[in-house]
């Protein structure tokens, strides 16, 4: 069309003030232009009422003259005649869309709009509107009938045509098959689905797709054999008011990138509905067991089975992949109508394994096939998934018409969403039009030629088509990084053909494909053989920050960048042919950069030497260019890091990562204090900010800045003198930064250590520069994004309570457990507390989250100029939390003690009778049931709050007993029995008589003293009772600290400290909620003395019974053992009241002897199931014995245990030691159970009550 003469009439349209007579003859011309001005879309109104319009990229006319509207039943055209322009008018948009997830962070919403409004006073319909957007990257339009009153009239098509302008060069989306083209638009002959992507010259890229498309059926093209013209062949059913097409959209771009790149069809859709709240939206990767069905490794044949599921489980928790998709027949043949989706074959197996996954944070994906999704309601079987705790569905083979499966897909996602499910559809799915907008939740779908799909294994080719025709539609779930590429068939089940790919393109190309879950199809032994490339995977932390694509050609070759919060990626793949590629770095940010690149070996070739590769490491700036090489089907993977990025404001950003990579921390000076971002499996955890002291003196001046940093890595394991496993592992990264005021050049060292299990920093103080000084005030806060639940004891021996942080009062003992969300749990305390002030928690004085409160004063000299490490630990499940509680031990020095022989755990009991009757008896008894030692408590010399009672002599308190006590002659029977005497000894006598007491004690063969009522919490206190652990350890006598005292992990140091109190134990009788909480919050620092009791009265009318008892002694650790506390053996002398009275007295039965074989020291823990307060399932391994307990605070429970723990059940039988009836709570009821052909055990635990599991190679009586 002449530019020229449009412009004439435009003006002359205007001088005739438009509704003249010569008017409605004139055509008429409206033009919208990109923000940029490089597009334009012009529309005109021909004088018969046709609208048509044209499309031109920077002065180039590329659509020609193509027309607009409908056509009706009729035969009436809308618009027509008949038909007048109401109304034009125009808006710019300039704002900004921010996604939960998506190729970038912030998207660019820049756009110019054009409304025409046509009325029809002869007929109906009788008003429309055509709605015109142009923005920098395309043009889109689509029609509506205005709200209003009137009839519905049928469509016979629609009129939206696209007459290019040249025989230019196409491709189309070929449902699971490779991508039609590239041809020549006049070779097209018949109907063609988008997206089709069109490559006019050298210099243009348009691709044809739909957007919001809400009603009437998925857009079709159709074309006839030379010509140029392809017209929409799909069309609505009818025209009412109310009605809006879906969006007619004409991306742009001068490379295919920009294509790939776009937001426009996002754009084109709503903002998410406000009734929802998507937060809980998380896109990462997925591993997936449909293709590692049959792979065998090392003797492990895979399955689709709860014992691949869980090796998966525990690969993509060691990767921080967020999930584990199952695929088809989990409930039965995927295809029969009988195939139940929610009770069907394998769904209990299915339920322990969500179970499992949230415990290791990884989410459960399920498949469901549109047989089951529509025979059972989909409603009950969505919502039973969310119940269950899935993360998502992957729904399979939807029936219907493109118009029926639209609406049906829009219904499963709507249902998702409410259930907090993501979607991913698969076989055929109605293509994405920008939904991911409006249902973030709808992450992914099989909008493609899934690799190894359909039983026919895709070409390189296929993939550098498909990034630049399905791709430019939304994610798409393609199904890459196969790494099992050897020559020849596979042993996998589904599909064996060898891949035609290269292991580095297999890399790169989870990189290209965009997808809210990337789905890895091959074994964890694959992936961990290629470490480099492992490394490439699990450094793909969504969402990403920025995506663009570098460089690439249709069908030929593609580079793409994703950025994340610590590093670019870059992955590169090509077509059959090999190629070399030059790639500027102008993306990078200035600074300097480490990148690891990946690339194909020399001799690599996509289909006979495809494992062939290739790693280097080198420095760079954003003005370097790299030359990276591609063997035919192969590719490039890029890891770009800088060295030392700046954060705001120009402070110095530390990056940390633990050593799976699961963990890292970013560490930023913040002018008076630094603040630590921990981040697990990328997602934000806490923000701790440290530095925050008062000082005696205010030296603390000006603000820090960094001036030295120094890293280490620390990968070793030690084996403690006892504990809850036999070998301990350390790994770690550590940063230690320098920190100086650029005021009065005052120097700290902040040490930050990320393990896998957690964070842990401490500080340190320039011993000139602080020169006897005293910390007056610690607040280093941790702080959380949203108000946490949390659950807390105001004293070291009280009672827990669960609360939220924001209605937290007073001070907290430590650790604190906080939950973050369902699949997140942090622990904060202290470890290596040996000289200061003992910290406690309280709420923090901004925002939501808790900051520290010291217990007195700090003289830095007595300190050693550095505090006590402050920690988070944190896990999937609280159990992991306590299973994981070595992460405290670790942060302790090694072993001090050269000799360890003296230091033997075991169990202990009380002599309650303080006469030598009495101990002879209970001597007796310890000997002849493996106990090994006996505790002489309170009152053995004297009163023990009386300050002249003298612990260097045996002198009995007459209100305890009337004696005698011949405590020399009790000591030699001991020995001669081999049972060790312990002694208590009160902080008073302790603080008088310590330096005389030790060497006495040692003299006499006392084993051990136990501190009682001891002071804690200000500096000299905690100086005083560690160097009282010490001055024992000195003359071989082990420690048992009581009362407030709370362990930090001194035993590592000071194995000699074998247990300690600071825990709620049976002395206070607890309830088994109680009990519960204190295992899964106080056992994280450490042993505790729990005094556990087993006849004693309270056991049946105040705690949970006998067989908890046997549980809780199993479940909550102690080096020291106390048992039957306030019981005595049946032949010690009877006491009237108290311990030992009538009702306490130990009768031998099958229960008690397993009481007193338990071991008090283990060579494995695992914690199983549980849930905070209600109930919990540990086992712990004893040699090949492993001991199950279960305690359960509330109703009736059935209980599934796994036997995955158990590596070898031939030769294993087990014996059940558990409460029968409701009622007889002092009965402890024993059964066998047989463990042949057996994966799980079922126990029915009555409420409020507990049990033990033994297992042990023996066989049956």
């Amino acid at each position: 069309m002449n530019t020229k003469f449009v412009t004439l009439v435009l003006l002359l349209f205007v001088w005739l003030e438009g509704d003249s007579v010569w008017a409605q003859y004139l055509p008429k011309l409206y033009q919208v232009f990109s923000p940029d001005k490089k597009l334009k879309m012009a529309i005109q109104r021909h004088n018969d009422g046709l609208l048509t319009y044209t499309f031109a990229a920077n002065r180039e006319i590329l659509i020609k003259e193509s027309p607009l509207g409908f056509k009706l039943e009729s035969q009436e055209t809308v618009p027509s005649s008949g038909w007048k322009i109401e109304k034009v008018s125009d808006r710019k948009v300039r704002d900004e869309w921010k996604p939960l997830w998506g190729k970038r962070a912030v998207v660019e919403d820049h756009f110019n709009e054009l409304v025409i409004d046509l009325v029809n006073p002869a007929g109906q319909p009788e008003r429309m509107q055509l709605v015109v957007r142009g923005y920098n990257d395309g043009f889109a339009f689509c029609y509506k009938i205005p709200d209003g009153k009137g009839p519905r009239v049928n469509v016979q098509s629609e009129l939206t045509a696209y007459n290019f302008a040249g025989d230019y060069t196409a491709w189309f989306y070929n449902g699971e098959n490779h991508n039609i083209g590239p041809e020549k638009l006049t070779e097209t002959d018949g109907t063609r689905l988008p997206v089709m992507t069109v490559k006019a010259g050298d210099k243009h890229y348009m691709a044809i797709h739909e957007a919001c498309l809400e009603t009437g059926a998925p857009l079709v093209l159709q074309s006839k054999g030379g010509e140029s013209l392809f017209s929409v062949a799909s069309k609505p059913a009818s025209l009412s008011p109310g009605y809006t097409s879906a969006w007619r959209v004409v991306m742009y771009g001068v490379t295919p990138g920009v294509l790939t790149d776009s937001h426009l069809l996002e754009l084109l859709n709503p903002d998410p509905d406000p009734r929802y709240d998507f937060s809980w939206v998380k896109p990462g990767l997925a591993v997936w067991d449909w293709r590692i069905n049959g792979a065998v490794w090392d003797g492990f044949t895979y399955g689709m089975s709860y014992p691949s599921w869980v090796r998966m489980v525990d690969f993509a928790a060691e990767q921080g992949f967020k999930y584990l998709v199952l695929d088809a027949n989990w409930y039965g043949p995927e295809f029969e109508s009988d195939s139940d989706p929610v009770e069907g074959e394998k769904s209990q197996d299915v339920q322990r394994l969500l179970k499992y996954g949230k415990e290791k944070d990884v989410g459960i994906w399920l498949y469901l096939n549109d047989v089951g999704g529509r025979k059972y309601p989909i409603e009950k079987t969505l919502k039973q998934y969310g119940d269950w705790g899935a993360a998502g569905v992957k729904y399979g083979f939807m029936s219907g018409t493109q118009e029926e499966k639209n609406q049906w897909t829009k219904k499963i996602t709507e249902l998702c969403a409410q259930n907090h499910l993501l979607v991913d559809f698969h076989d055929g799915p109605v293509h994405p039009y920008g939904q991911m907008r409006t249902w973030p939740n709808a992450v992914t779908r099989e909008y493609c030629h899934a690799q190894l799909d359909g039983h026919h294994v895709f070409e390189p080719k296929t993939f550098v088509t498909t990034v630049f025709v399905n791709m430019v539609a939304g994610p798409i779930d393609m199904n890459n990084g196969m790494f099992d590429l050897r020559q020849g068939h596979t042993t996998r089940v589904d599909e064996s053909q060898p891949v035609p790919s290269t292991l580095v393109s297999e890399a790169a190309r989870t990189l290209i494909a965009f997808s809210g879950v990337t789905i890895l199809p091959d074994i964890p032994e694959y992936y961990r053989k290629y470490p480099a490339l492992l490394n490439f995977l699990s450094a793909q932390k969504m969402p990403w920050k920025e995506s663009c694509t570098l460089a690439g050609e249709i069908g030929e070759y593609i580079v793409m960048m994703r950025e994340t919060e610590d590093a670019y990626l870059v992955g590169a793949a090509t077509n059959e042919s090999g190629r070399t590629i030059d790639l500027p770095l102008s993306f990078l940010k200035k600074g300097k950069y480490t990148v690891e690149i990946i690339e194909d070996g020399e001799d690599a070739h996509y289909l006979t030497n495809r494992e062939s590769l290739k790693v280097t490491t080198r420095q760079l700036t954003s003005n370097d260019k790299l030359t990276l090489k591609l063997a035919p089907g192969g590719g490039a993977c890029l890891v770009i890091k800088k060295n030392s990025s700046m954060g705001a404001c120009g402070q110095a950003a530390f990056p940390l990562v633990s050593p799976s990579g699961k963990m890292n921390a970013d560490i930023r000076a913040e002018e008076k204090n630094v603040e630590i971002d921990l981040f697990a499996n990328g997602e934000k955890v806490v923000t701790a900010k440290t530095l925050q002291f008062s000082l005696d003196e205010n030296i603390l001046k000006g603000n820090w800045k960094v001036v030295d940093q120094k890293r280490k890595s620390v990968d070793q394991t030690w084996q403690p003198v006892y504990g809850e496993r036999s070998v301990v592992t350390d790994r770690y990264n550590e940063g230690e930064l320098t920190l100086q005021s650029d005021e009065n050049w005052k120097e700290m060292v902040l040490s930050v250590r990320l393990y896998d299990e957690g964070l842990a920093f401490r500080y340190a103080f320039d011993k000139l520069d602080f020169w006897n000084r005293t910390v007056t005030d610690e607040k280093t806060q941790f702080l959380f994004q949203k108000d946490c639940k949390t659950w807390v004891t105001d004293m070291a021996q009280g009672a827990y309570f669960e609360t939220k942080l924001s209605a937290l009062k007073g001070a907290a003992d430590r650790p604190q457990v906080i939950r973050v969300n369902d699949n997140r749990f942090v622990a904060i305390g202290e470890a290596a507390l040996v000289d200061y002030s003992r910290m406690k928690l309280e709420k923090s004085e901004t925002g939501f989250g808790v900051q520290s409160v010291l217990s007195g004063k700090v003289n830095l000299d007595l300190a050693g100029y550095r505090s006590p490490w402050r920690y988070v630990m944190v896990a999937g499940h609280p159990g992991k939390l306590v299973e994981n509680n070595y992460f405290v031990l670790n942060l302790n020095e090694p072993n001090q003690i050269a000799n360890t022989s003296w230091i033997k755990p075991g169990q202990v009991i009380r002599e309650v009778t303080l006469t030598t009757a009495g101990s002879m008896a209970c001597i007796d008894f310890a000997a002849e049931n493996n106990i090994a030692y006996v505790l002489f408590d309170a009152g053995w010399y004297g009163a023990e709050e009386d300050v002249k009672s003298d612990a260097t002599t045996v002198t009995i308190d007459p209100a305890r007993s009337k004696g005698p006590l011949d405590l020399p002659k009790v000591i030699e029977y001991a020995d001669s029995k081999g049972v060790g005497i312990l002694v208590y000894v009160n902080k008073k006598a302790l603080h008088q008589q310590l330096d005389e007491i030790l060497p006495l004690y040692k003299k006499w063969g006392i084993k051990g003293v136990k501190y009682g009522f001891v002071n804690v919490g200000d500096q000299y206190a905690t100086a005083w009772l560690h160097q009282a652990v010490r001055k024992a350890a000195k003359y071989e006598l082990m420690v048992d600290i009581h009362d407030e005292y709370r362990p930090t992990g001194y035993s590592r140091t000071y194995p000699n400290l074998l247990t300690q109190e600071g825990i709620r134990g049976d002395e206070e009788s607890p309830s088994l909620d109680q009990a519960i909480y204190t295992l899964y919050n106080r056992m994280i620092c450490g042993a505790g003395d729990y005094t556990n009791c087993y006849f004693a009265e309270r056991v049946t009318e105040k705690m949970g019974g006998r067989a908890a008892q046997l549980a809780k002694l199993v479940a909550i650790y102690s080096p020291w053992q106390f048992v039957y506390w306030y019981d005595r053996p049946e032949k010690s002398p009877r006491r009237a009241g108290g311990a030992g009275s009538a009702e306490s007295v130990i009768k031998t039965d099958a229960a008690t002897r397993f009481y007193n074989s338990i071991p008090t020291v283990w060579d494995e823990t695992r914690f199983l199931d549980g849930e905070m307060g209600k109930y919990v399932v540990v086992a712990r391994r004893s040699g090949s014995d492993w001991y199950v307990s279960m305690l359960n605070a509330g109703d009736k429970k059935q209980i599934s245990l796994p036997l995955d723990f158990l590596k070898n059940r031939k030769g294993y039988t087990a014996t059940l030691y558990y409460q029968a009836s409701e009622e007889k709570k002092d009965v402890v009821d024993t059964k066998k159970i047989r463990l042949e052909n057996r994966n799980e055990v079922i126990i029915d635990l009555v409420g409020n009550s507990g049990c033990v599991l033994h297992f042990s190679i023996l066989n049956f009586q």
